[in-house]
């Protein structure tokens, strides 16, 4: 049995709730919240997305091409892989083009965003491709019914799933790979 001195050492030594044990804390001894991710991959969050939003399985949400809808096209064997790296493709030239043209609401701007500053000569070759791909699917929409410009701004540029559209995206993608010089085997000629 203790003595009252004893007693009373112990009760100005406790003061306040008790810690909780086995518990990750920060360096100001904080609990940490971030304590369960340490165990799980920082990309499981998009992966069970994916396999939620889009029906895709475990093994394909893993892969970076299930997040864009020409992706999952690929990934089901709608597309080619020729034509996916044309879209991807299509995508960098739309996208210098726009950087070209000072158009707004791109990612990357003129004045110091994600490029640097490319000087008025590459603007130049940037419009002068753009205007030659424009002029290279116009010479494809020829031939076709439907709008293979509608099936690029929606399901490529835009991501937008639109099923009905696929047929009309692999007559473009055949107009890519031509514009691009890309082969049925997917390689750069």
């Amino acid at each position: 049995m203790a003595s009252k001195a004893a007693k009373l050492r112990n009760k100005r030594n406790i003061r306040g709730r008790p810690c909780k044990p086995d518990v990750a804390r920060t360096d100001s001894g904080r609990i940490s919240r971030a304590a369960n991710s340490n165990e799980e991959a920082p990309d499981k969050l998009a992966k069970e997305t994916r396999m939620r939003l889009h029906g895709v399985t475990r093994e394909d949400a893993a892969q970076p091409e299930a997040g864009t809808f020409i992706g999952r096209l690929k990934m089901a064997s709608q597309i080619s892989a020729a034509q996916y790296e044309a879209f991807v493709r299509y995508q960098m030239t739309r996208e210098r083009y726009l950087i070209a043209i000072n158009a707004p609401g791109g990612l990357a701007t003129k004045s110091g965003g994600v490029m640097n500053v490319p000087d008025p000569e590459s603007d130049r070759m940037a419009i002068a491709t753009w205007d030659k791909l424009m002029r290279s699917i116009s010479e494809a929409q020829r031939y076709e019914r439907g709008s293979l410009m509608a099936a690029l701004n929606y399901i490529v540029s835009r991501d937008e799933e639109h099923h009905h559209m696929v047929g009309d995206l692999r007559i473009v993608g055949n107009a890519l790979c031509r514009f691009y010089g890309i082969d049925a085997a997917g390689k750069s000629a």
